[in-house]
């Protein structure tokens, strides 16, 4: 005899199932907080490589699929390689090379932009150290005629240093020192920590190394993994919630990786723009200046600042007046990429306004560190999208309008759905500021009375005697 189990008891029992599981992870982790920690270290230390993979792995498929969509699939047509109608194994053909010619294009050009740019820094870095004596010379006088010349400044800065001498004092005997002479005895304990740092550095490089072998693979079956994701997701939920599923999760990577493939683009043009008027401009140190304000242009809002505040630093000390320069050029170039570069580039606005973007921005940097800035924007714009659809959806269950403006200054609505706006109450003035000021208006118009009737009949004397 077979046993037939309904749909409906079986969603209604993993329900409760679920919920109960998720209640003692929830008394577990409230009661074994510590112990979940270090579980989760754990699992992150041995997930790392995956992690790696499909990051890897996510960020490389637009290369993957404009070689794949755009070069071989034309070429191989038109060559008559591996027809459809006879060789099976066509397309796994076309996705091994592709998969290859990825990974090559990837390697070279980083390889060129690091042979190029690694050399050219470690110049200027040295340069900056064998120079730092001159540099810091230099700044000195420039400060010593900057005060020489401006007596008031001279006067504000003998007070600055006046009150907070003794405090730097202070700070340097009671912070400072003790700190140094602690440090010292425990030289070799430094030293083990370096070493384990380096350690740690070694074991993040061979993770990586794993991670782009496993992103290898990710790639080269990147549908049928997406076949497994969307089958198991119709078994689990029911059809119409699965619809609405698979179609959050092509929002999110369609906002994602539209802001990242963006972003990037924008970031290496800033940068070039950078190198090119600094170069015309013969600002020193010029390469990598223009790294550091490409790099950090990756962030958004606060990045073009966190690269304009060391590079203001390096030129301050060769020359303050290429500081000043620095300082305009990198706000007009700001400017532009915010209102113009950036917008055409990525194509369309996130829909956040500047106020919650600097919001997630401190969120999820206090969060997730420098992973946490560069994801912040769409991350938040992909959970304002959800809770804009979320709110459409009860709005249009009362028939009430869901557009946002038909909102501003609502007084009521009614049952119908109608909008009333609010119409402020008119200010009724009290009843003795209006009797008083009808007084004094009366007042006043006696007198002016009085004084025109003694100028007409002045006037009308004269008139007569004449």
């Amino acid at each position: 005899m077979k046993i037939k189990i309904e749909k409906k008891y079986f969603q209604i029992g993993l329900t409760v199932f679920l919920t109960a599981i998720a209640i003692i992870l929830a008394v577990f982790f409230i009661w074994r907080n510590e112990s979940i920690r270090a579980f989760l270290a754990m699992m992150n230390k041995a997930l790392a490589p995956v992690f790696y993979g499909l990051i890897i792995a996510y960020l490389l498929t637009p290369i993957l699929n404009f070689i794949e969509r755009r070069l071989l699939i034309p070429l191989f047509h038109r060559l008559k390689w591996f027809e459809a109608g006879r060789d099976k194994n066509r397309d796994k053909h076309i996705r091994f090379f592709s998969v290859t010619l990825t990974l090559i294009f990837t390697v070279t050009l980083l390889y060129f932009f690091f042979a190029s740019i690694i050399p050219e820094l470690i110049k200027s870095i040295q340069s900056i150290v064998t120079q730092y004596p001159v540099y810091t010379r230099n700044l000195v006088i420039w400060t010593n005629k900057l005060v020489e010349n401006n007596p008031e400044l001279n006067s504000i800065l003998k007070s600055v240093v006046y009150n907070y001498s003794s405090e730097t004092d202070n700070f340097l005997n009671d912070y400072v020192l003790p700190t140094i002479q602690k440090l010292l005895p425990n030289i070799k304990d430094m030293i083990v920590g370096l070493s384990s740092s380096m350690f740690k550095l070694l074991s993040v490089l061979w993770n990586i190394i794993i991670g782009i072998i496993i992103s290898l693979y990710v790639m080269t079956s990147k549908e049928q993994f997406a076949k497994s994701c969307s089958r198991l997701c119709y078994a689990i939920l029911e059809t119409k919630n699965a619809n609405k599923f698979i179609e959050s999760v092509r929002f999110t990577h369609k906002t994602f990786i539209g802001f990242f493939s963006g972003k990037i683009v924008d970031s290496i043009i800033v940068g070039l723009i950078s190198f090119v008027i600094l170069s015309i401009m013969k600002m020193p140190y010029t390469l990598l200046i223009s790294l550091i304000v490409g790099v950090t242009n990756i962030i958004p809002f606060f990045g073009p600042w966190f690269g304009a505040v060391p590079s203001l630093i390096i030129l301050l000390m060769v020359n303050p007046r290429y500081a000043l320069y620095f300082l305009i050029f990198i706000v007009i170039l700001q400017q532009v990429d915010g209102n113009f570069l950036g917008p055409k580039i990525l194509s369309q606005t996130t829909g956040v306004t500047t106020f919650w973007i600097i919001c997630s921005i401190t969120v999820f940097s206090s969060l997730f560190r420098v992973v946490g800035m560069i994801i912040a924007v769409p991350v938040t714009a992909v959970l304002f999208t959800l809770l804009k659809n979320i709110t459409d959806k009860l709005l249009e269950k009362k028939n009430l309008p869901t557009d946002t403006e038909s909102y501003y200054k609502v007084g009521s609505i009614t049952e119908t759905g109608e909008i009333i706006p609010y119409v402020p109450a008119p200010k009724v003035k009290p009843q003795k500021d209006s009797e008083q000021e009808s007084k004094v208006s009366k007042f006043f118009k006696k007198i002016f009375g009085s004084i025109k009737k003694f100028f007409m009949k002045l006037f009308k004397k004269n008139s007569d005697n004449q």
